[in-house]
């Protein structure tokens, strides 16, 4: 069977570095027929969704997060989950009715404070969301009642913040229509929440989050994150911020439902699923003639973190190792720096480099 560009499963995550838009390039140029795909860094996923002719799968990551993601989605406890990303996703929404009620207010507030220098705008939130306090947590309170005391202290702060901005970009830019007004004090609230769930998901031993509810606030963080990016600091915590403004209206809904079709499913229940280095995932297989490997490492230069987890030049040196002298399967690579790969075939896309060692 010949790989085509018919494109029936895609990643459910947008994935820094992915391979969506490479697809035209990397799945013609694969094997007519595979035996078993391995992929030891699946990332968001996009080749090994879009490949439809191996008879078994092999995917591996060295994040754990992502690792838990994957088999959760697949376990028998995926309704918890499905469940957990619906109840998140419905208080998103609900958060645009608690900004409508309270609207006028919140509105109010700004333009005393754009006519007026003297205006305590942080005592007046402040004030006004312990008096509504109730309707941000109630709708939570059953599911992700962790720490409320910081999450009200994160909108106000947002509110303040947000407010202090919009004042300073009327004073240098003219001033803001109704319209953004409005826009910009939904974002400080939607922002709180995503906040909160980061402030979560950085603190889950400290909180005893479920491994369930844990995996669906790194689902919905995935997908909040500012550009798609995830990034930690030095101590380890993750530290984007929300997207903003263009991220308020999205929904985890419809992929909520694509993780339940049968073809993510049946998809999953054909995969073997790890979450070890590459090449303790590699060395512990069998490989045969006609297995095939697609690879796409994290870097090819040195970096200091991949998801918290270091991959270096020595580790590249490692890869193209196992490749060159262990591998004796087809394998495609993507990868930037080509000095440690000699004699391959090259397929050139974009700014990376696709390596195979195989004919068609």
């Amino acid at each position: 069977m010949t790989e085509t560009l018919e494109i029936v499963l895609k990643p459910f995550l947008k994935w820094p570095g992915g391979k969506s838009k490479e697809l035209k390039e990397i799945i013609p140029n694969l094997p007519h027929s595979i035996n078993n795909f391995y992929e030891p860094f699946i990332g968001g996923g996009a080749v090994y969704f879009a490949t439809t002719s191996a008879n078994h799968y092999f995917i591996n990551d060295k994040s754990k997060d992502l690792i838990d993601l994957y088999n959760n989605i697949k376990s028998l406890n995926k309704f918890e989950l499905f469940s957990t990303l619906n109840k998140i996703d419905k208080y998103w929404k609900d958060i645009d009715y608690i900004y409508d009620s309270n609207k006028n207010t919140f509105v109010e507030f700004f333009l005393n404070y754009r006519k007026c220098d003297n205006f305590d705008l942080k005592l007046s939130i402040n004030e006004f969301i312990n008096s509504i306090a109730q309707g941000f947590t109630e709708p939570i309170k059953n599911d992700f009642q962790f720490d409320f005391k910081f999450y009200l202290k994160e909108i106000k702060l947002n509110l303040t913040r947000k407010m202090s901005r919009m004042k300073k970009i009327e004073l240098e830019k003219g001033i803001l229509s109704n319209s953004d007004v409005n826009l910009n004090i939904l974002t400080a609230l939607k922002s709180s929440f995503y906040m909160y769930f980061r402030m979560l998901y950085n603190n889950k031993e400290k909180y005893q989050i479920e491994p369930i509810i844990h995996s669906g606030i790194y689902f919905f963080i995935r997908n909040y994150t500012y550009s798609g990016m995830f990034r930690y600091n030095s101590n380890g915590e993750f530290n984007v911020p929300y997207g903003g403004i263009g991220y308020n209206n999205n929904s985890i809904d419809k992929k909520v439902l694509y993780l339940s079709d049968i073809g993510i499913q049946n998809k999953l229940y054909n995969t073997t699923i790890e979450n070890l280095d590459f090449y303790e995932c590699m060395a512990n297989k069998e490989i045969y003639e006609n297995d095939f490997i697609f690879l796409d490492p994290p870097y090819d230069t040195e970096f200091s973190t991949y998801d918290q987890n270091e991959f270096t030049k020595n580790d590249q040196k490692r890869l193209s190792n196992f490749l060159i002298n262990e591998v004796n399967c087809n394998w495609m690579l993507v990868i930037k720096t080509l000095r440690l790969y000699m004699n391959f075939i090259i397929i050139k896309i974009f700014s990376s480099t696709i390596l195979t060692n195989h004919t068609q």
